[in-house]
């Protein structure tokens, strides 16, 4: 994060909390001093998962002003994750979260080892 003070990772926080309350079925975002976290992971049906991140998307990139990239990574739990990451002006990661075998029909994943 590059602000000292920490008011520009409210002011993102916030921007994202905002758009959360007002959009239904976006789910509560988790957040930390690195991230906020959209995740679909209990999803149980593929079709329905990927649905749900393809209009996730679509809103954050819109009322956000986002792009997002793919960035596949293996869990802790050795199962893969399908990622989008885009990030805030303060330099908050805005993550959205999937298992990789419901996202199958997209692009092949991008295997990287998850950061502790």
């Amino acid at each position: 994060m590059t602000d000292p003070d920490h008011a520009g990772w409210f002011r993102d926080v916030r921007r994202v909390l905002e758009v959360t309350e007002v959009t239904p079925g976006l789910p509560l975002p988790s957040t930390s001093s690195e991230r906020a976290t959209f995740r679909f992971t209990a999803i149980t049906h593929a079709a329905d998962a990927a649905e749900a991140v393809a209009t996730a998307e679509t809103i954050l990139s819109y009322a956000l002003n986002l792009t997002f990239e793919r960035e596949d990574r293996i869990a802790g739990d050795d199962t893969m994750r399908y990622i989008l990451r885009a990030f805030m002006p303060s330099g908050l990661a805005v993550d959205i979260v999937a298992k990789a075998e419901h996202m199958a029909a997209q692009d092949a994943p991008k295997i990287k080892a998850l950061a502790a």
